[in-house]
């Protein structure tokens, strides 16, 4: 199967959004900044009627996590993908994955590489894309952006041929469709 895209900055922000929330790194940041405010808010509260004055001189404390999670993450996805796409001439190229034999094999006009997939760990689908790990915090992806459901069935079954007991796919049933997410 042969798969031919033009990566967007907004497909290539998913994707490296969709990997990073894999690392364990990412989720222990997130659990200790979410925790932190709601620490703060539990003691607060425990505090009885002095809460209002407590939460006040807290409050730096209290946005802290939620803002570094929800805007601070996103927005150092946001410049690394920007600072990607204006120094790397091949990112504007069409990307070019062939899915077949023994290899994963990836091209385009300045570039050729190819992968034998005893290489790759495993293979993930998420909403927006079908990611290939090559080491636990290492992936080539293939966006779903612009492709058709056929080619979006097709691609899950050849991943499902050649990556068996490896292949983390989605299922068609809307009911388990957050499972791989």
């Amino acid at each position: 199967m042969t798969v031919t895209f033009t990566l967007s900055r907004r497909a290539h922000w998913r994707a490296i959004r969709d990997v990073t929330k894999r690392t364990l790194s990412y989720k222990v940041s997130v659990g200790v900044l979410l925790a932190l405010p709601i620490a703060i808010l539990a003691f607060g509260l425990a505090r009885g009627p002095s809460v209002g004055p407590y939460l006040l001189n807290n409050l730096a404390l209290l946005l802290f996590g939620p803002l570094i999670v929800f805007v601070g993450f996103p927005y150092t996805y946001r410049l690394t993908v920007n600072r990607a796409h204006k120094n790397n001439a091949l990112l504007a190229q069409p990307q070019t994955f062939e899915l077949g034999g023994d290899r994963l094999i990836m091209r385009g006009p300045l570039h050729n590489s190819d992968v034998n997939w005893r290489a790759i760990n495993q293979a993930s689908e998420t909403k927006d894309n079908f990611l290939f790990f090559v080491s636990k915090y290492n992936a080539y992806f293939i966006p779903k952006e612009g492709m058709t459901v056929d080619e979006i069935h097709a691609l899950r079954s050849t991943i499902a041929e050649h990556l068996p007991n490896r292949a983390d796919l989605r299922s068609d049933d809307p009911r388990q469709q957050n499972a791989a997410a």
